[in-house]
């Protein structure tokens, strides 16, 4: 399966926000752009689209910056995608044009609306807070220092 990079991208910058936001600071795409190495311009259109579906919202002013809307484990991956790119969780979709086979259907049944469904059933229960506490431990892992003497 292929992810676009905007989604990619979208997720990265929801997992800063959702960690570099705790206690209602806001986050900055300066921030974000550095921190993760995105384009700040490229970040400013994927967290408009972001803004448009209510998942974060923005603050104006000399500490503005973007926080999250609702907590993030109310967040799904679902609404994420879903507000980045729509075909990505979508039902496939047979071209009537082509030939109508039997073979063709019993696939379409037995593989692709199986894979869909549990495509789209995953991305439900996948929460925002998911992510961002893997990346925590991920981050903390790599940065403790052992000393011996």
């Amino acid at each position: 399966m292929k992810i676009s990079a905007k989604v990619e991208c979208g997720i990265i910058a929801l997992v800063d926000i959702a960690i570099n936001s705790e206690g209602g600071k806001a986050v900055s795409i300066a921030g974000i752009s550095t921190r993760q190495n995105i384009s700040a311009k490229y970040l400013e259109q994927i967290l408009i689209a972001l803004k448009q579906a209510n998942i974060i919202r923005g603050q104006k002013g000399s500490h503005g910056g973007y926080t999250l809307s609702k907590p993030a484990d109310k967040i799904t991956f679902s609404e994420i995608i879903n507000a980045l790119d729509v075909t990505i969780l979508c039902d496939t979709f047979i071209d009537g044009s082509q030939d109508d086979s039997a073979y063709r259907t019993a696939v379409n049944d037995c593989l692709w609306d199986k894979m869909n469904s549990y495509l789209q059933s995953f991305a439900e229960k996948v929460t925002l807070d998911d992510a961002a506490k893997q990346c925590k431990a991920a981050y903390t892992d790599k940065n403790e220092f052992m000393y011996y003497i």
